[in-house]
């Protein structure tokens, strides 16, 4: 299998490269083609919420860490 590592840092600076076997998976996209970094947070009936992938560009912000989907009001 393939192996390819990345480096991530870390909330206090520092950096850790981490390796992994397998395919690379792919980043999932907004609507809008860019990549995704972060998820609906609109709550649904059932108790979950929307998890829509969004851009920082597309996302509605709705609170402190809270974004929506342009699809859900606010």
């Amino acid at each position: 299998m393939p192996r390819w590592c990345e480096t991530i840092e870390m909330a206090d600076g520092t950096r850790a490269i981490v390796c992994h076997s397998g395919p690379r998976q792919r980043a999932p996209l907004c609507r809008c083609g860019r990549v995704s970094s972060i998820q609906c947070d609109f709550p649904l009936l059932h108790g979950g919420t929307c998890d829509r992938h969004l851009c920082r560009y597309c996302a509605v912000p709705v609170g402190r860490d809270r974004d929506y989907c342009q699809e859900h009001p606010r």
